[in-house]
């Protein structure tokens, strides 16, 4: 039994020294504690914040794409002397000038399926001083035939007007087209 004894020891100090190890190797492998775990998921929430955005992008089209079509629909509108709108020229450029100044738009609502993309927005506009003989282009259908002819006899309709409109967008590529303009179903 004395051999028994000088073993003895030795295996305590195995014990401990594994002991000792398995506590370090447990204490490197636990949780982190709570502020580094709340940086490291507002960093991987933002990470995914940007990506969705990105793919959000390619998906329809942006609010500045859609900013700068209703621009250009708005300013399309146009006061034209009545020759310049006639039949005799049907691919002749109407000129004219902006019967309305462009104030601001809301999207209301996007939806898409595959490359197209329809697209509700309320486009606010002001009539720009002036009379003419014909109204051609942009927004002429949305304009109420009263306000039409009080224009149209030199008597400017004041305030801000607004116009929804539904458009329908297609991808060719990378990019949105606008390819068609029309008014925005009745809620």
């Amino acid at each position: 039994m004395p051999s028994m004894r000088t073993d003895q020891p030795r295996i305590n100090i195995r014990r401990a020294a594994l002991i000792f190890v398995a506590g370090i190797i447990t204490a490197s492998c636990s949780e982190k504690p709570a502020p580094d775990r709340e940086k490291d998921a507002s960093e991987a929430s933002r990470e995914l914040v940007r990506e969705s955005e990105v793919k959000t992008e390619e998906l329809q089209p942006g609010e500045d794409k859609i900013g700068e079509d209703c621009v250009a629909f708005v300013r399309s509108t146009k006061v034209v002397p009545a020759r310049a709108a006639s039949a005799d020229c049907p691919g002749c450029r109407a000129g004219g000038t902006d019967l309305l100044a462009f104030r601001h738009m809301k999207t209301d609502s996007v939806s898409c399926s595959g490359d197209t993309c329809t697209v509700l927005v309320t486009i606010r506009a002001v009539f720009n001083p002036g009379g003419g003989e014909t109204i051609a282009g942009g927004l002429t259908a949305w304009i109420p035939p009263e306000q039409r002819s009080a224009y149209l006899s030199g008597h400017t309709p004041s305030g801000e007007q607004a116009y929804r409109v539904q458009i329908t967008y297609k991808r060719r590529g990378e990019a949105w087209r606008a390819v068609e303009f029309d008014r925005a179903p009745v809620e």
